[in-house]
């Protein structure tokens, strides 16, 4: 890439310092997450198509494409009560299907709302240097809890998910995904505090590998003025035991600016740059090393300048490049989403 052009979008980074580097995922998406269920089976077909061809050491180039097919119905109780039933079939082609039973209980009221459960929001409102976005293909639905606390300007959104469980004498480890994420929300700007908590181990497992704690925290903060969007993020890693690997803390910024150019079309550009970074279930271009396998490879300050496109027409689109600054290559991405819900039966 050009030397101009790498100061050009380090220019518009800098627009968004504290104004958060979370990119929305596709529409299509956001809408089987936050759907209200109603008294109705109706099918519903979710499409995709993930294409990351990171040609990296700490994430190599992989396809994703397959499609999740499924029936939620919900039943209405008493004071704010519901349960939510269903079933879903994840087919990664490629790969044996999943079969995600849904059941749900839900309650809520007056600034509130708790489920406990089925989960489909995967997100929760995380940037993907702490979420990485195949995840939300890879496992569409967790169970466990979340919530989420309203209360005039400020909101919290709180979520525990257990990734794997284990029974006696399993020899797998536990693993635990939990935080939360809280502050203050206006009109045309937000400010919110993160922390999201990691754990690995079990009191029963047997297996020799790694266990224990680890957290990510940090400040994230939008800003809208008309068709401009700004946003930024401070993240910090804390392993303070250093059980999983010699880095007991690290960091890392990331500034990004988006322009909705017409009604379905958005531009955005962006900048990372960290130093000892760690996020174990993040996307592993960003990261000091890689999260699938700490052992293999390690970066202390990864640099990366991103170019993106979204199109959100009947299906959602979304194209992206990253470079990097320290071996000057590009690091393209292509994500494609469609959700339908069908009559119901």
């Amino acid at each position: 890439m050009h030397p101009r052009l790498c100061l050009f979008f380090f220019a518009l980074s800098l627009l968004g310092w504290n104004a958060v580097a979370q990119v929305a995922a596709p529409a299509a998406l956001d809408r089987f997450a936050s759907r209200a269920l109603d008294s109705a089976w109706r099918p519903e077909v979710l499409g995709y198509i993930r294409n990351t061809e990171f040609f990296h050491p700490a994430e190599e180039g992989r396809t994703r494409f397959g499609a999740l097919v499924g029936l939620r119905r919900g039943y209405e109780l008493k004071n704010g009560r519901s349960a939510e039933l269903g079933v879903m079939a994840n087919q990664s082609f490629g790969a044996a299907p999943q079969l995600l039973p849904w059941v749900a209980l839900r309650a809520q009221g007056a600034g509130y709302q708790i489920q406990f459960g089925s989960i489909a929001d995967r997100g929760h409102g995380l940037p993907r240097q702490l979420l990485n976005p195949d995840l939300r293909y890879a496992v569409p639905v967790v169970y466990g809890l979340s919530g989420t606390s309203d209360f005039k300007r400020f909101r919290a959104h709180y979520w525990a998910e257990w990734l794997t469980a284990i029974d006696y004498g399993s020899p797998f480890k536990e693993q635990i995904h939990g935080g939360a994420t809280a502050g203050w929300v206006g009109e045309h700007a937000r400010l919110e505090g993160v922390l999201q908590y990691h754990h690995v181990g079990g009191q029963i497992d047997s297996s020799p590998a790694t266990d224990g704690n680890r957290l990510n925290y940090g400040l994230m903060g939008q800003a809208s003025l008309g068709a401009v969007e700004l946003r930024a993020a401070h993240l910090r890693y804390a392993d303070p035991l250093e059980r999983f690997g010699p880095e007991a803390q690290g960091f890392g910024t990331s500034a990004e600016v988006s322009v909705t150019a017409s009604p379905k079309l958005r531009v955005e550009a962006s900048y990372w740059q960290a130093e000892n970074f760690r996020a174990p279930l993040g996307q592993g271009i960003f990261q000091s090393r890689n999260p699938e396998d700490p052992s293999t490879w390690y970066r202390e300050q990864p640099q990366l300048l991103g170019l993106g496109l979204a199109w959100e027409g009947l299906a959602s689109l979304r194209i992206r490049a990253w470079y990097d600054v320290a071996d000057r290559s590009v690091q393209p991405s292509v994500t494609w989403v469609r959700y339908v819900v069908l009559d119901p039966l």
